[in-house]
Protein backbone atom coordinates (compact mmCIF):
# COMPACT_ATOMS: atom_id res chain seq x y z
CA UNK A 1 0.00 0.00 0.00
CA UNK A 2 1.49 3.51 -1.45
CA UNK A 3 1.49 5.57 1.57
CA UNK A 4 0.64 9.61 0.98
CA UNK A 5 3.28 12.15 0.36
CA UNK A 6 4.04 13.88 3.79
CA UNK A 7 3.04 17.28 2.51
CA UNK A 8 -0.25 15.32 1.79
CA UNK A 9 -0.91 14.20 5.58
CA UNK A 10 -2.53 17.51 6.60
CA UNK A 11 -4.75 17.41 3.86
CA UNK A 12 -5.53 13.35 4.41
CA UNK A 13 -6.03 14.12 8.12
CA UNK A 14 -8.78 16.85 7.61
CA UNK A 15 -10.49 14.47 4.87
CA UNK A 16 -10.97 11.60 7.55
CA UNK A 17 -11.60 13.44 10.16
CA UNK A 18 -14.39 15.16 8.21
CA UNK A 19 -15.84 11.77 6.97
CA UNK A 20 -15.71 10.38 10.56
CA UNK A 21 -17.96 13.16 11.69
CA UNK A 22 -20.46 13.00 8.75
CA UNK A 23 -20.76 9.23 9.59
CA UNK A 24 -21.69 10.70 13.30
CA UNK A 25 -24.50 12.94 12.35
CA UNK A 26 -25.90 10.95 10.00
CA UNK A 27 -25.99 8.19 12.56
CA UNK A 28 -26.70 9.94 15.81
CA UNK A 29 -29.80 12.19 14.80
CA UNK A 30 -32.46 13.12 15.31
CA UNK A 31 -30.86 16.04 17.66
CA UNK A 32 -33.02 17.07 20.70
CA UNK A 33 -31.26 19.65 22.60
CA UNK A 34 -31.02 18.59 26.41
CA UNK A 35 -29.53 20.68 29.26
CA UNK A 36 -27.66 23.98 28.60
CA UNK A 37 -28.41 22.65 24.76
CA UNK A 38 -31.90 23.35 25.00
CA UNK A 39 -31.27 26.93 26.58
CA UNK A 40 -29.27 27.55 23.06
CA UNK A 41 -32.26 26.45 20.83
CA UNK A 42 -34.79 28.80 22.72
CA UNK A 43 -32.67 31.55 23.01
CA UNK A 44 -32.28 31.23 19.43
CA UNK A 45 -35.64 30.39 18.09
CA UNK A 46 -36.55 33.72 20.31
CA UNK A 47 -33.74 36.30 18.71
CA UNK A 48 -34.75 34.61 15.47
CA UNK A 49 -38.62 35.85 15.91
CA UNK A 50 -37.64 38.72 16.96
CA UNK A 51 -38.51 38.47 20.63
CA UNK A 52 -34.90 39.42 22.32
CA UNK A 53 -32.60 37.31 23.99
CA UNK A 54 -34.49 35.29 26.71
CA UNK A 55 -36.71 32.95 27.72
CA UNK A 56 -39.47 34.84 26.17
CA UNK A 57 -39.97 38.22 25.06
CA UNK A 58 -40.93 39.07 28.05
CA UNK A 59 -37.82 37.08 30.17
CA UNK A 60 -35.02 38.51 29.15
CA UNK A 61 -31.59 37.61 30.13
CA UNK A 62 -28.01 37.99 29.88
CA UNK A 63 -27.69 34.59 32.14
CA UNK A 64 -25.24 33.23 29.36
CA UNK A 65 -23.18 35.14 26.85
CA UNK A 66 -25.09 35.57 23.30
CA UNK A 67 -23.10 34.53 20.99
CA UNK A 68 -23.77 31.11 20.34
CA UNK A 69 -27.70 31.65 20.21
CA UNK A 70 -27.29 34.77 17.72
CA UNK A 71 -24.82 32.56 15.24
CA UNK A 72 -28.14 29.88 15.77
CA UNK A 73 -30.27 32.34 15.26
CA UNK A 74 -29.02 33.21 12.07
CA UNK A 75 -29.44 30.25 10.41
CA UNK A 76 -33.30 30.03 11.84
CA UNK A 77 -33.43 32.89 10.24
CA UNK A 78 -32.67 31.75 6.62
CA UNK A 79 -33.41 28.13 6.72
CA UNK A 80 -36.19 27.73 9.39
CA UNK A 81 -36.00 25.88 12.28
CA UNK A 82 -33.91 23.07 11.54
CA UNK A 83 -30.60 21.72 12.80
CA UNK A 84 -28.77 20.64 9.58
CA UNK A 85 -27.30 24.22 8.99
CA UNK A 86 -26.21 24.17 12.71
CA UNK A 87 -24.24 20.51 12.06
CA UNK A 88 -22.74 21.62 8.85
CA UNK A 89 -21.47 24.50 11.14
CA UNK A 90 -19.95 22.11 13.85
CA UNK A 91 -18.13 19.92 10.95
CA UNK A 92 -16.19 23.17 9.95
CA UNK A 93 -15.53 23.80 13.62
CA UNK A 94 -14.25 20.37 14.40
CA UNK A 95 -11.77 20.47 11.15
CA UNK A 96 -10.96 24.26 11.82
CA UNK A 97 -9.74 22.87 15.56
CA UNK A 98 -7.79 20.03 14.07
CA UNK A 99 -5.80 22.10 11.55
CA UNK A 100 -5.09 25.45 14.18
CA UNK A 101 -3.45 22.27 16.41
CA UNK A 102 -1.68 20.99 13.75
CA UNK A 103 -0.52 24.13 13.23
CA UNK A 104 0.62 25.21 16.52
CA UNK A 105 1.96 21.32 17.00
CA UNK A 106 4.50 22.32 14.30
CA UNK A 107 5.26 25.57 15.44
CA UNK A 108 6.44 24.47 19.16
CA UNK A 109 7.72 20.87 17.91
CA UNK A 110 7.70 19.36 14.67
CA UNK A 111 5.99 17.90 11.70
CA UNK A 112 5.58 14.46 13.12
CA UNK A 113 3.94 15.82 16.66
CA UNK A 114 1.60 17.94 14.63
CA UNK A 115 0.63 14.77 12.25
CA UNK A 116 0.08 12.69 15.77
CA UNK A 117 -1.86 15.67 16.99
CA UNK A 118 -4.11 15.71 14.27
CA UNK A 119 -4.72 12.14 14.21
CA UNK A 120 -5.20 11.92 17.62
CA UNK A 121 -8.24 14.65 17.35
CA UNK A 122 -9.24 13.69 14.31
CA UNK A 123 -10.46 10.10 16.43
CA UNK A 124 -11.04 11.90 19.73
CA UNK A 125 -14.83 10.57 20.66
CA UNK A 126 -16.15 13.82 22.11
CA UNK A 127 -15.15 16.00 19.33
CA UNK A 128 -16.65 13.89 17.10
CA UNK A 129 -20.12 13.46 19.35
CA UNK A 130 -20.60 16.87 19.61
CA UNK A 131 -20.98 17.26 15.94
CA UNK A 132 -24.56 17.00 17.05
CA UNK A 133 -24.85 18.74 20.30
CA UNK A 134 -26.24 22.62 20.27
CA UNK A 135 -23.16 24.27 22.77
CA UNK A 136 -20.92 26.77 22.56
CA UNK A 137 -17.78 24.33 23.37
CA UNK A 138 -16.81 23.89 19.21
CA UNK A 139 -17.48 27.71 18.55
CA UNK A 140 -15.06 28.95 21.47
CA UNK A 141 -12.45 26.49 20.94
CA UNK A 142 -12.18 27.45 17.31
CA UNK A 143 -11.82 31.15 17.63
CA UNK A 144 -9.58 30.47 20.15
CA UNK A 145 -7.48 28.72 18.41
CA UNK A 146 -7.43 30.83 15.22
CA UNK A 147 -6.74 33.61 17.32
CA UNK A 148 -3.14 31.42 18.63
CA UNK A 149 -2.19 30.86 15.19
CA UNK A 150 -2.79 34.28 13.92
CA UNK A 151 -0.95 35.89 17.32
CA UNK A 152 1.93 33.32 17.17
CA UNK A 153 3.11 33.88 13.02
CA UNK A 154 5.57 36.82 13.77
CA UNK A 155 5.69 37.04 9.94
CA UNK A 156 2.98 39.03 9.77
CA UNK A 157 2.69 42.63 11.37
CA UNK A 158 2.10 43.21 15.09
CA UNK A 159 -0.35 45.91 14.50
CA UNK A 160 -2.67 43.85 12.02
CA UNK A 161 -2.03 40.72 14.23
CA UNK A 162 -3.55 42.75 17.38
CA UNK A 163 -6.13 44.05 15.24
CA UNK A 164 -7.33 40.82 13.98
CA UNK A 165 -7.36 38.47 17.39
CA UNK A 166 -8.87 42.01 19.08
CA UNK A 167 -11.88 41.03 16.69
CA UNK A 168 -11.21 37.38 16.82
CA UNK A 169 -11.89 37.54 20.89
CA UNK A 170 -14.57 40.05 21.13
CA UNK A 171 -16.61 37.11 18.96
CA UNK A 172 -15.06 34.47 21.45
CA UNK A 173 -15.91 36.53 23.98
CA UNK A 174 -20.07 36.45 23.21
CA UNK A 175 -19.78 32.64 23.59
CA UNK A 176 -17.68 32.63 26.39
CA UNK A 177 -16.77 34.96 29.21
CA UNK A 178 -13.62 33.15 29.73
CA UNK A 179 -12.22 34.99 27.02
CA UNK A 180 -11.58 38.02 29.08
CA UNK A 181 -7.69 37.52 30.14
CA UNK A 182 -6.58 35.65 27.31
CA UNK A 183 -4.46 38.84 26.00
CA UNK A 184 -2.73 38.54 29.32
CA UNK A 185 -1.73 35.04 27.96
CA UNK A 186 -0.81 36.65 24.71
CA UNK A 187 0.98 39.17 25.90
CA UNK A 188 3.34 36.56 28.22
CA UNK A 189 3.80 34.41 24.97
CA UNK A 190 5.05 37.48 22.65
CA UNK A 191 7.45 38.55 25.76
CA UNK A 192 8.66 34.72 25.77
CA UNK A 193 9.43 34.73 21.94
CA UNK A 194 10.68 37.85 21.32
CA UNK A 195 11.40 39.49 24.96
CA UNK A 196 9.80 43.19 23.06
CA UNK A 197 7.81 43.67 26.23
CA UNK A 198 6.90 47.57 25.47
CA UNK A 199 5.75 46.30 21.65
CA UNK A 200 4.08 43.49 23.03
CA UNK A 201 2.19 45.92 26.09
CA UNK A 202 1.21 47.98 23.23
CA UNK A 203 -0.20 45.34 21.01
CA UNK A 204 -2.12 44.14 23.96
CA UNK A 205 -3.32 47.40 24.65
CA UNK A 206 -4.69 47.61 20.88
CA UNK A 207 -6.26 43.88 21.65
CA UNK A 208 -8.52 45.07 24.55
CA UNK A 209 -9.66 48.07 23.42
CA UNK A 210 -10.99 46.32 19.79
CA UNK A 211 -12.28 43.97 22.31
CA UNK A 212 -13.91 46.59 24.64
CA UNK A 213 -15.49 48.40 21.63
CA UNK A 214 -16.97 45.21 20.15
CA UNK A 215 -18.16 44.11 23.49
CA UNK A 216 -19.55 47.65 24.73
CA UNK A 217 -22.85 47.60 23.22
CA UNK A 218 -24.03 44.21 25.04
CA UNK A 219 -22.29 45.67 27.90
CA UNK A 220 -25.06 48.95 27.58
CA UNK A 221 -27.56 46.51 26.86
CA UNK A 222 -27.20 44.72 30.18
CA UNK A 223 -27.03 47.80 31.62
CA UNK A 224 -30.11 48.99 30.50
CA UNK A 225 -31.47 45.35 31.43
CA UNK A 226 -30.79 45.60 34.50
CA UNK A 227 -30.27 48.88 36.12
CA UNK A 228 -26.10 48.11 36.71
CA UNK A 229 -23.47 47.38 34.86
CA UNK A 230 -23.22 44.12 33.51
CA UNK A 231 -20.08 43.42 31.25
CA UNK A 232 -21.29 39.75 29.22
CA UNK A 233 -23.27 37.55 31.42
CA UNK A 234 -24.94 37.39 34.84
CA UNK A 235 -23.92 33.67 35.62
CA UNK A 236 -20.46 34.48 37.63
CA UNK A 237 -21.88 34.53 40.28
CA UNK A 238 -24.04 31.63 40.15
CA UNK A 239 -20.80 29.27 39.51
CA UNK A 240 -18.87 30.56 42.20
CA UNK A 241 -21.34 29.66 44.49
CA UNK A 242 -22.21 26.28 42.87
CA UNK A 243 -18.19 25.84 43.38
CA UNK A 244 -17.94 27.40 47.27
CA UNK A 245 -20.79 26.76 49.36
CA UNK A 246 -21.68 24.70 52.43
CA UNK A 247 -23.67 22.26 50.76
CA UNK A 248 -21.39 22.08 47.46
CA UNK A 249 -21.26 18.48 45.39
CA UNK A 250 -17.53 19.30 44.84
CA UNK A 251 -18.40 21.61 42.46
CA UNK A 252 -20.60 19.89 40.41
CA UNK A 253 -24.13 21.43 39.25
CA UNK A 254 -26.56 21.78 41.70
CA UNK A 255 -29.67 24.18 42.34
CA UNK A 256 -29.99 27.19 44.36
CA UNK A 257 -32.10 26.30 47.83
CA UNK A 258 -35.31 27.45 48.46
CA UNK A 259 -34.10 29.07 51.13
CA UNK A 260 -31.80 31.18 49.16
CA UNK A 261 -34.17 31.34 46.52
CA UNK A 262 -37.00 33.15 48.87
CA UNK A 263 -34.07 35.74 50.01
CA UNK A 264 -33.68 36.57 46.14
CA UNK A 265 -37.51 37.44 45.61
CA UNK A 266 -37.76 40.55 43.68
CA UNK A 267 -34.51 40.79 42.05
CA UNK A 268 -33.00 41.03 38.63
CA UNK A 269 -30.29 37.81 37.46
CA UNK A 270 -27.67 41.02 38.13
CA UNK A 271 -28.55 41.03 41.93
CA UNK A 272 -29.10 37.58 42.36
CA UNK A 273 -25.47 37.04 41.04
CA UNK A 274 -23.85 39.44 43.18
CA UNK A 275 -25.52 38.28 46.39
CA UNK A 276 -24.61 34.80 45.77
CA UNK A 277 -21.38 35.62 44.83
CA UNK A 278 -21.24 37.46 48.01
CA UNK A 279 -22.24 34.18 49.73
CA UNK A 280 -19.14 32.23 47.85
CA UNK A 281 -16.67 35.04 49.14
CA UNK A 282 -17.48 35.33 52.69
CA UNK A 283 -17.35 31.06 52.68
CA UNK A 284 -14.29 31.47 50.89
CA UNK A 285 -13.18 33.76 53.99
CA UNK A 286 -14.01 31.88 56.19
CA UNK A 287 -11.87 29.27 55.68
CA UNK A 288 -9.21 29.76 53.07
CA UNK A 289 -7.38 26.62 53.11
CA UNK A 290 -10.22 24.28 52.53
CA UNK A 291 -10.93 26.48 49.45
CA UNK A 292 -7.10 25.14 48.68
CA UNK A 293 -8.18 21.84 49.23
CA UNK A 294 -11.56 21.83 47.73
CA UNK A 295 -9.77 23.63 44.36
CA UNK A 296 -7.48 21.05 44.47
CA UNK A 297 -10.35 18.20 44.47
CA UNK A 298 -12.38 19.88 41.68
CA UNK A 299 -9.06 20.55 39.76
CA UNK A 300 -8.72 16.33 40.06
CA UNK A 301 -12.51 16.38 39.00
CA UNK A 302 -12.35 18.05 36.04
CA UNK A 303 -10.22 15.58 34.33
CA UNK A 304 -11.62 12.59 35.58
CA UNK A 305 -14.49 11.55 32.99
CA UNK A 306 -15.00 12.81 29.54
CA UNK A 307 -18.91 11.68 28.72
CA UNK A 308 -20.88 14.61 28.61
CA UNK A 309 -20.88 13.88 24.63
CA UNK A 310 -22.98 10.70 24.85
CA UNK A 311 -24.56 12.55 27.61
CA UNK A 312 -25.92 15.02 25.16
CA UNK A 313 -26.79 12.92 22.26
CA UNK A 314 -28.75 10.71 24.84
CA UNK A 315 -31.79 11.07 23.26
CA UNK A 316 -31.06 10.76 19.64
CA UNK A 317 -29.10 8.09 19.91
CA UNK A 318 -31.70 6.25 22.48
CA UNK A 319 -34.54 6.96 19.68
CA UNK A 320 -32.53 5.23 17.11
CA UNK A 321 -30.46 2.58 18.89
CA UNK A 322 -31.90 1.97 22.19
CA UNK A 323 -30.51 2.06 25.70
CA UNK A 324 -28.18 -0.40 24.96
CA UNK A 325 -25.60 1.81 22.87
CA UNK A 326 -25.26 4.41 25.72
CA UNK A 327 -22.85 2.22 28.02
CA UNK A 328 -20.06 1.32 24.85
CA UNK A 329 -20.18 4.51 23.86
CA UNK A 330 -19.28 5.88 27.35
CA UNK A 331 -16.44 3.04 27.85
CA UNK A 332 -15.07 3.85 24.32
CA UNK A 333 -15.41 7.38 25.14
CA UNK A 334 -13.89 7.16 28.90
CA UNK A 335 -10.93 4.91 27.69
CA UNK A 336 -9.48 7.60 24.94
CA UNK A 337 -10.16 10.75 27.28
CA UNK A 338 -7.66 8.66 30.04
CA UNK A 339 -5.53 7.11 27.65
CA UNK A 340 -4.89 10.39 26.16
CA UNK A 341 -4.57 12.26 29.84
CA UNK A 342 -2.40 9.69 30.80
CA UNK A 343 -0.12 10.78 27.66
CA UNK A 344 0.03 14.20 28.25
CA UNK A 345 1.02 13.71 32.08
CA UNK A 346 3.63 12.24 30.35
CA UNK A 347 4.32 14.75 27.97
CA UNK A 348 4.46 17.33 30.50
CA UNK A 349 7.76 15.53 31.77
CA UNK A 350 9.28 15.33 28.54
CA UNK A 351 8.73 18.69 27.80
CA UNK A 352 10.23 20.10 30.99
CA UNK A 353 13.39 17.32 31.10
CA UNK A 354 13.94 18.67 27.32
CA UNK A 355 13.24 22.46 27.05
CA UNK A 356 14.08 23.08 30.33
CA UNK A 357 11.41 23.36 33.48
CA UNK A 358 10.83 26.95 33.79
CA UNK A 359 10.08 26.47 29.83
CA UNK A 360 7.89 24.19 30.76
CA UNK A 361 5.94 25.81 33.22
CA UNK A 362 5.54 29.11 30.87
CA UNK A 363 4.90 26.91 27.89
CA UNK A 364 1.38 28.32 26.12
CA UNK A 365 0.55 24.16 26.12
CA UNK A 366 1.13 24.33 29.84
CA UNK A 367 -0.33 27.91 30.45
CA UNK A 368 -3.59 27.39 28.43
CA UNK A 369 -4.38 24.76 30.16
CA UNK A 370 -3.69 25.74 33.68
CA UNK A 371 -5.77 28.86 32.18
CA UNK A 372 -9.17 26.92 31.62
CA UNK A 373 -8.55 24.14 34.22
CA UNK A 374 -7.80 26.44 36.91
CA UNK A 375 -10.80 28.60 36.10
CA UNK A 376 -12.82 26.08 36.34
CA UNK A 377 -11.71 24.79 39.58
CA UNK A 378 -12.62 27.59 41.53
CA UNK A 379 -16.00 27.70 40.71
CA UNK A 380 -17.89 24.89 39.09
CA UNK A 381 -16.92 21.76 36.99
CA UNK A 382 -18.14 19.32 34.96
CA UNK A 383 -16.16 16.91 31.59
CA UNK A 384 -17.45 19.73 29.30
CA UNK A 385 -15.37 22.32 30.90
CA UNK A 386 -12.00 20.96 29.91
CA UNK A 387 -12.92 20.62 26.40
CA UNK A 388 -11.47 23.68 25.55
CA UNK A 389 -7.89 22.13 26.94
CA UNK A 390 -8.26 19.08 24.47
CA UNK A 391 -5.96 20.49 21.78
CA UNK A 392 -3.35 21.35 24.35
CA UNK A 393 -3.66 17.64 25.68
CA UNK A 394 -3.57 16.44 22.36
CA UNK A 395 -0.48 18.05 21.72
CA UNK A 396 1.22 16.75 24.69
CA UNK A 397 -0.19 13.33 24.14
CA UNK A 398 1.65 13.63 20.43
CA UNK A 399 4.98 14.93 22.22
CA UNK A 400 4.69 11.45 23.88
CA UNK A 401 3.78 9.45 21.48
CA UNK A 402 6.44 10.94 19.38
CA UNK A 403 9.49 10.13 21.75
CA UNK A 404 8.40 6.75 22.13
CA UNK A 405 8.53 5.94 18.09
CA UNK A 406 12.14 7.48 18.90
CA UNK A 407 13.04 5.40 21.50
CA UNK A 408 11.24 2.31 19.66
CA UNK A 409 13.79 3.04 16.74
CA UNK A 410 16.87 3.45 18.84
CA UNK A 411 16.33 0.50 20.34
CA UNK A 412 15.89 -1.15 17.03
CA UNK A 413 19.36 0.27 15.66
CA UNK A 414 21.22 -0.51 18.75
Amino acid sequence: MKLPKPEHFYGWILFIALLLRLLWAMAAVPIVPVSDCNAYDTFAQNLANGYGYGWTSTSLTAHWPPGTSFVYSIFYRLFGHTYVPIIILNLLLGITIIWCSMQLAERWFNQQVAWLTGLLLTLWPVTIQFTTVLSSELLFTALFLVAMVIWLNESTHLWLRALLVGLILAAACYVRSATLFIPFLLLLFRWVNTREILRSIAAIIVVFVVMSLLIAPWSIRNTRLYGQFVLMSTNTGVALWIGNNPKTRNGAHMDVPPEINEKTVGMNLAQRSAYLKAIAVAYIKQEPLKFVTRTFKKLIRLHERETIGVAWNEPGLVSHYGTGVLLPLKIVSQGYWLAMLGLALIGIILLGKQQGWITMIIHPLIVIWGYFALGHAVTEIGDRYHFYSIPMIAILAALTITYGLKMKQYIVNR
